[in-house]
């Protein structure tokens, strides 16, 4: 009886001594995307781009006179959306498994503006030059969508970083109506016409995307870059950019408000789309499907 109260009061000194084990640590909103699961998302947003482009064109000839295209711009920017902005459409989606996911954005743009340039008539031999002013409207409608599938190349409970290939494709339906006025010696002359152009600038693209936490809050920084060339037969480079704020809220879904850029620039000299800039607040909500 002495031995098994001994024995006893051994056994219950060591289970004192074994100490307990730790709580798990609460997975962070990095660790539940990467938890093996498939996780798919979507982001109505608003985006409030000022857009530029830069065009050229030739005015018909005068009698006697020959000249180079004209070049001019436009700009619409958020304080003319009331009068310019005719409809839009934006949305964005992820879908992920593991370190793979799959992602596409939609946006859909119309839009017109007005513009002014100047320019000069040369006559023959270059003996004579006149001067030109012009008035010009432009009318842009589009359907801008992309598509791109990445693999997680770094990461840890506070960050991840993708690399990820991709294409974009961006109609432009872009409509120029111009009035030229031309002063010669015998007075101004008015030439007016329109251009349409219905090229599709069609590109491979490449970049990194991902989100950075404050820690182990709520508070997060999302970043995006991309480069791209032509895919298609309209020469042109490109190229989307964009960071900001989020917050992720404890049930997955999220707010942003970043600040994004996207561009098309190098058109072929010919052609009457020079250069085109989106750039302007984006707020957005992500929720899961």
């Amino acid at each position: 009886m002495t031995l098994a109260f001994a024995g006893a009061i051994g056994v219950a000194h060591a289970q004192e001594a074994t100490p307990s084990p730790a709580p798990e640590a609460t997975p962070s909103f990095i660790d539940r995307a990467y938890d093996g699961n498939t996780h798919i998302t979507v982001a109505p947003y608003v985006w409030l781009p000022t857009v530029k482009a830069d065009y050229q064109y030739a005015i018909p000839r005068l009698r006697g006179y020959v000249t180079a295209p004209v070049q001019g711009s436009s700009s619409i920017g958020p304080s003319d959306y009331l009068s310019h902005l005719n409809s839009a459409a934006m949305f964005s989606f992820d879908a992920r498994k593991g370190t793979v996911d799959l992602f596409g954005d939609y946006i859909y743009l119309n839009a017109s503006s007005t513009g002014s340039t100047s320019a000069t008539l040369t006559g023959p031999l270059g003996n004579f030059q006149l001067p030109v002013s012009v008035n010009t409207t432009a009318h842009l409608r589009s359907s801008i969508w992309e598509l791109g599938g990445g693999v997680t190349i770094a990461r840890s409970h506070d960050y991840d970083l993708s690399m990820f290939l991709g294409y974009r494709d961006f109609p432009l339906n872009l409509n120029f109506g111009y009035t030229a006025n031309v002063t010669t010696p015998k007075g101004v002359l008015s030439q007016t016409g329109s251009i349409n152009s219905g090229s599709v600038a069609q590109d491979w693209i490449w970049g990194l995307r991902g989100k950075a936490f404050f820690g182990d809050g709520h508070w997060y920084v999302p970043y995006y870059i991309d480069i791209g060339s032509s895919a298609g037969q309209l020469a042109n480079t490109t190229w989307e950019g964009y960071t900001g704020l989020g917050y992720a809220f404890n049930h997955g879904q999220t707010i942003i408000a970043t600040w994004r850029s996207l561009n098309y620039e190098n058109f072929a000299p010919t052609s009457p789309v020079q250069k085109l800039n989106f750039a302007g607040p984006l707020l957005g909500y992500t929720f899961g499907l």
